[in-house]
């Protein structure tokens, strides 16, 4: 006689890109497992990877993990610490370079609660994924959101510099490039033919692409607390998963 199983809750999310709502289940002590592995490994594309499983796993709606954007990656994985572990997390705060709001020096460290349910992912008015790089000619770039693809495709980034780093980023992110007449789809360009594309903008033009970048969807937190040693007030904003472990 087979042993009985157990039934796993079922809770809903809805995805911040798409507003699709998908269902999941906890992560269980084999997901657990997964996860602790990857952290103890310390290695951030161990992590990416651990993650991307789990919520495989675990999500019992059907969800391409390989295609999600990185905030909604993000979003489903803090979700489902919540509901697998705990919907609160401990947080060790302290003053910024250890001077208050009263330029005084306290380096108290006051202990605080985040409930992981008030985390959302935070999307900027002035945000847009259509850039025209050129008013006249109407040159432009249509962009997709980075996935946990192109970082976890990125080999030793600690040896890249930042410019070479950036305009991979924005190479992997084109959906398509257009001017007044044409669509020039990105698969059908090689990347040498994207990478002497972004290298000829100007540097205005460039910026307007990064604009993509630092407006983009993300996951992050406010949070208001007084310290406990000198009883001021501070704010911290944390942002991208790491901060909402715990």
């Amino acid at each position: 006689m087979s042993l009985p199983k157990i039934n796993a809750p079922i809770f809903e999310l809805i995805l911040p890109s798409t507003e699709k709502t998908v269902k999941y289940r906890p992560f269980l002590v084999k997901e657990q497992k997964i996860l602790l592995i990857a952290m103890e490994s310390g290695d951030q594309k161990s992590m990416m990877t651990a993650i991307k499983q789990i919520i495989n796993n675990c999500a019992v709606d059907p969800v391409d993990v390989d295609k999600l954007p990185v905030f909604d990656l993000e979003y489903f994985f803090v979700r489902l610490r919540a509901k697998s572990i705990g919907e609160t997390i401990d947080l060790n705060l302290r003053h910024p370079n250890g001077m208050n709001s009263k330029d005084e020096i306290c380096e108290h460290v006051t202990k605080a609660t985040l409930n992981l349910l008030d985390v959302e992912v935070h999307k900027s008015i002035a945000h847009e994924d259509k850039i025209v790089l050129d008013d006249e000619t109407k040159i432009g770039i249509k962009f997709k959101y980075p996935t946990s693809e192109f970082a976890l495709s990125i080999e030793n980034p600690e040896e890249m510099n930042q410019l070479d780093l950036a305009t991979d980023a924005i190479i992997n992110s084109i959906d398509f490039i257009f001017d007044a007449d044409n669509v020039y789809k990105r698969e059908d360009h090689s990347k040498q033919e994207l990478i002497d594309f972004i290298e000829n903008l100007s540097q205005k033009q460039y910026e307007k692409l990064s604009s993509f970048f630092d407006t983009m969807p993300k996951l992050k937190h406010e949070v208001t607390w007084k310290c406990a040693g000198c009883g001021q007030e501070d704010k911290v904003v944390l942002e991208g998963l790491a901060n909402f472990f715990g």
